[in-house]
């Protein structure tokens, strides 16, 4: 479009392997929910057609903002579905959605902070940063997962979410550089929207991961060519991951 901007049209065709664990015939223990997660022999890989347009600006001083539209169409995507329990937590199993799509907006910048002041303070600092907004929609066929899997699956939503998909994520970076290339330091916050953990069944809702706002700040020291030096605080806010199941 000139010499600081550009517009970039996509086009390409990715595969998603299930990996080892998702293959498997035997179970592993989720960390997060501590759920038993069995995976499913014959697992078929995902097909992705993915699409994007994105305009973008560059400064001469390095600044940069980016806008972009992506669409993805997928075939077999992996997902979780849950069989019903006996005793004890609820048994997830992996299996293959029958397609699926995802589409949505991405920003993206990098500011410098010099225009707040002439006194030099700023000149090291800059902001940075990307914000997501997208949806997804997957199609699942009952009948099919249970041949998969072998297990009985009265899924609820047989159109819904990806798992795992949040349809908002924002990351904010404040970052200092030193002149001489020795010391940096960021102060990074990260939140993403309410996410599917546990996919409903028997006419119960799916269960979601509540949004968690990160605040972490990490300095790092650079004594020579060869050595490095990291100092990092975590989760500042003090925030608590939470799972709601039915409103619990």
């Amino acid at each position: 479009i000139s010499p600081e901007m550009q517009l970039r049209f996509g086009y390409g065709e990715t595969v998603v392997r299930p990996d080892i664990r998702e293959v498997s015939a035997s179970t592993y223990i989720d960390p997060l929910t501590d759920f038993p997660v069995g995976g499913t022999p014959g697992l078929r890989t995902t097909s992705i057609k993915n699409y994007d347009i994105r305009w973008e600006w560059y400064s001469d001083t390095g600044n940069n903002l980016s806008v972009a539209l992506f669409y993805k169409d997928m075939i077999d995507p992996i997902e979780s579905v849950q069989s019903p329990a006996q005793d004890g937590p609820p048994l997830v199993r992996i299996a293959n959605a029958d397609t699926g799509e995802l589409y949505g907006v991405e920003i993206e910048f990098l500011q410098d902070l010099t225009f707040v002041s002439d006194d030099g303070i700023w000149d090291n600092l800059f902001v940075s940063g990307n914000l997501t907004l997208s949806d997804s929609e997957i199609t699942l066929d009952r009948q099919k997962i249970v041949e998969q899997t072998g297990v009985s699956a009265s899924i609820t939503n047989l159109e819904r979410r990806l798992t795992g998909h949040s349809e908002y994520v924002l990351n904010m970076n404040v970052g200092y550089d030193s002149d001489d290339g020795n010391h940096s330091a960021s102060l990074v916050y990260n939140v993403f929207g309410e996410r599917i953990i546990i996919p409903g069944i028997d006419t119960f809702d799916d269960s979601y991961e509540q949004p968690f706002h990160s605040l972490d700040l990490v300095y790092t020291y650079y004594p020579d060519f060869n050595s490095t030096v990291k100092f990092k605080l975590q989760n500042i806010l003090d925030e608590e991951k939470e799972l709601e199941f039915e409103g619990v």
